[in-house]
């Protein structure tokens, strides 16, 4: 795909997300976590269940990534749920901070909490320079939702090998899309709930993509190694 070297900071946003909710089909669903507020500021806010921390025993996972069934190396692993993550990272400005130097010089633009997803965007404010960050947390329907490796590879997409992940029920994968607009996609996708980072840049390569993206999104979801 092409796209002019001057393109409007807003549109390129649009891209992103609309590029992030593809990447993210997988994880979309309706499950039962309980649903946080925004303010009238648009701030976010917690839900009203207790967090579970990763409290819970994950099983014996041997961590290797073996297996086509999504993380696999513990089918009776608990759910996750977007206000355990809320709970840890109320806002955007908190989650902003697992992000570390991929959102340096870039403002947060937007932030919002519709039907189980909460989407955090920065996006950088000066000049033809354009680079965008979207961070997604989707509640999904529990296990049925973790797409397994068959299903990764079939849709292009590449698989992220993370033991952590994996023995929690999850699993971790990527997509990119090139060209002069590119929107790398990276996806953890967990029992209950589901982390998409995404990062777009024109001319160049985005600043966030696989083992890095993984590790941010294993903090949000306080998920250990």
């Amino acid at each position: 795909m092409t796209a002019p070297r001057l393109v409007s900071r807003a549109a390129f946003a649009l891209l992103v997300a609309a590029g992030a909710l593809a990447f993210a089909g997988c994880a979309a669903g309706s499950g039962t976590a309980a649903s946080p507020s925004v303010s009238a500021s648009g701030a976010i806010g917690g839900g009203t269940s207790a967090p579970s921390d990763g409290a819970s025993d994950p099983g014996d996972g041997d961590g290797d990534g073996g297996g086509d069934a999504g993380g696999g190396a513990a089918p009776a692993a608990p759910s996750m749920a977007l206000a355990d993550v809320l709970a840890r990272y109320p806002d955007c400005a908190a989650m902003g901070s697992v992000l570390g130097s991929a959102i340096d010089g870039l403002e947060l633009s937007d932030q919002s909490n519709e039907d189980g997803t909460v989407q955090c965007t920065w996006m950088s404010t000066t000049g033809d320079y354009v680079n965008t960050v979207l961070v997604t947390v989707t509640t999904n329907n529990g296990a049925v939702d973790v797409p397994k490796k068959d299903d990764i590879a079939a849709i292009g997409s590449e698989y992220i090998a993370d033991g952590a992940v994996e023995a929690r029920g999850g699993i971790a994968y990527g997509t990119k899309s090139t060209g002069d607009l590119r929107i790398y996609g990276t996806l953890v996708d967990m029992p209950g709930v589901g982390v998409s980072i995404s990062s777009g840049a024109l001319n160049e390569d985005p600043r966030l993509f696989g083992a890095p993206a993984v590790a941010a999104a294993k903090q949000l979801l306080g998920i250990a190694g």
